[in-house]
C-alpha cells in the first residue's frame, strides 16, 4: 500500500526536495541554525509562507507585519478546505492531521484522484498516507538543503536540480485534465485559468506581488463562476432538495462574493509592492525568530482547519456547497496558471520552453493518459530543454 502511495505522490517529491533544499540553504545563509529550516517545515508546513518568512526575518520586520503577512500568503487553504470539509467529514479521528496537512499539491492529489481499490473503506489512512508523504518530502528537502549547506555551495552541487520543480507544474496539468474529464463541466476551469491570468499579468505590470495571485483568482474565479452557474444550481438544488434552502438566494451569494471581490482590489490598490516597509534595520534574533515561526504556523493552521469547525455538526449551506462543488476545478485551474508567473517573458528565451512543455504535457497526457510519463517524461524534456537554451 506504501508503495502505490509512492507512486502517487512521486510528483510531489520531485517538486518539495528541489524547492525544499534551496529554502534549506537560503535559512542558514541568512544566519539562522540547520535545525530551524526542519522546524518550520513542521510547525509551519507552506512553502511559499517559508520563503516569505526568510525575507521578513532577515529584514527585521515586526510580528504583527509578520503574521498578516502569513494570513494574505495563506488564505487560499479557507477554499481548499470548504471544498474538503465532506470528503474528510466522516473520516474521525484521521481529520486533525488531515486539516493540518493541507497544501497546494496535497490538496490538487486528494481532490482529484479516486481512492485505490486496496483503501476502500480505509479512505482515512488512504488520505492520510499522502499527507505523510508529502510532509515528510519537504521535511526532508528542508532538512538536506540546511545540513548539505557548506558541501553544495562549495562543490556546486544545486545546478543539478535546476528544472526539477517542473514537474509540479505537469502535476497540476493532468489533475485538471482528469478532473475536468470527471466533471464534464469546463466552468470552473476557464474562471479559474481566466483569473489566474488576469492577476499574474497585473503582477508582471508590478501591481501587486506575488503573495496576492492565488487567492484573490480564487476569488474573482468565484464571482465569475456564480455569474455562469448560480442561478441554475440553486433552481436544482432547491427542486432536489426542498424548501430548507429558501432563506438563501442566488442574489445572496453573488452579492456576498461581488462585495469581497470588491473589498480584495480595494486592499490591492492601497497596498502595491513596497507600501509596507520593515520598521526594523536589524535581522530577528533566533529568540524573534522562534516566536514569529510559531506564532505564523498557528495563523496558517487556523486557515486550515476553521472552515471545518465552523460547519463541523451544521447543515452546510447552499453557498458553500456551491463552492465546494466548483472550487476543484477552478483552484486547480488557478494553481496551474500560476506557475507561469515565473518565467522572464521579455528577456530571452521569453519563456518559450516553459510555456512550450507545459503545451506538450497537455497533448502527451491526451495521447497517452498515463501520469507517470505525462509528468516525468516532459519534466526530463524541460531540464534539457532550459539547458539548451541557456
Amino acid at each position: 500500500m506504501c508503495q502505490l502511495v509512492a507512486r502517487t505522490t512521486m510528483p510531489v517529491f520531485m517538486g518539495y526536495i528541489s524547492i525544499g533544499i534551496p529554502f534549506g540553504l537560503l535559512i542558514v545563509n541568512a544566519g539562522y541554525p540547520w535545525w530551524i529550516a526542519p522546524l518550520m517545515a513542521i510547525a509551519m508546513y507552506t512553502g511559499a509562507g517559508q520563503f516569505f518568512a526568510v525575507g521578513l526575518f532577515v529584514s527585521g520586520a515586526p510580528l504583527s507585519v509578520i503574521i498578516l503577512a502569513e494570513f494574505l500568503l495563506s488564505i487560499r487553504h479557507i477554499f481548499y478546505a470548504l471544498s474538503l470539509i465532506e470528503r474528510y467529514k466522516s473520516l474521525g479521528w484521521w481529520r486533525p492531521y488531515l486539516m493540518y496537512s493541507i497544501t497546494d499539491e496535497t490538496f490538487a492529489l486528494v481532490a482529484s484522484s479516486d481512492v485505490p481499490e486496496v483503501f476502500r473503506g480505509r479512505e482515512g489512512l488512504y488520505y492520510t498516507l499522502v499527507s505523510c508523504f508529502d510532509q515528510f518530502y519537504w521535511f526532508m528537502g528542508c532538512f538536506i538543503g540546511a545540513v548539505a549547506y557548506g558541501v553544495l555551495q562549495k562543490w556546486n552541487l544545486t545546478r543539478f536540480l535546476s528544472g526539477i520543480d517542473f514537474s509540479l507544474t505537469t502535476l497540476f496539468v493532468v489533475l485538471l485534465v482528469e478532473q475536468v474529464k470527471k466533471s464534464r463541466d469546463y466552468a470552473g476551469a476557464l474562471c479559474g485559468a481566466a483569473a489566474c491570468l488576469f492577476t499574474v499579468l497585473l503582477f508582471k505590470a508590478g501591481r501587486f506581488d506575488s503573495s496576492g495571485i492565488i487567492w484573490v483568482s480564487i476569488c474573482v474565479a468565484l464571482v465569475l463562476v456564480f455569474v455562469l452557474r448560480g442561478k441554475s444550481y440553486v433552481e436544482n438544488s432547491r427542486a432536489g432538495m426542498g424548501e430548507g434552502l429558501d432563506s438563501i438566494s442566488p442574489w445572496g451569494i453573488g452579492v456576498a462574493l461581488c462585495l469581497f471581490a470588491a473589498f480584495v482590489f480595494l486592499m490591492l490598490a492601497l497596498c502595491t509592492p513596497g507600501t509596507v516597509q520593515p520598521t526594523a534595520a536589524n535581522p530577528l534574533t533566533l529568540s524573534q525568530a522562534l516566536v514569529a515561526v510559531f506564532c505564523s504556523g498557528a495563523v496558517v493552521v487556523a486557515t486550515r482547519v476553521v472552515p471545518f469547525v465552523v460547519f463541523n455538526r451544521r447543515k452546510i449551506p447552499l453557498a458553500v456547497r456551491f463552492i465546494e462543488k466548483y472550487s476543484t476545478t477552478l483552484i486547480m485551474a488557478v494553481l496551474l496558471v500560476y506557475c507561469f508567473k515565473d518565467p522572464a517573458y521579455s528577456v530571452y528565451p521569453y519563456g518559450i520552453p516553459f510555456a512550450a512543455c507545459a503545451a506538450l504535457s497537455i497533448v502527451i497526457h491526451l495521447l497517452f493518459r498515463n501520469s507517470m510519463v505525462s509528468i516525468f517524461g516532459v519534466t526530463v524534456v524541460y531540464m534539457v530543454a532550459i539547458r539548451f537554451f541557456a
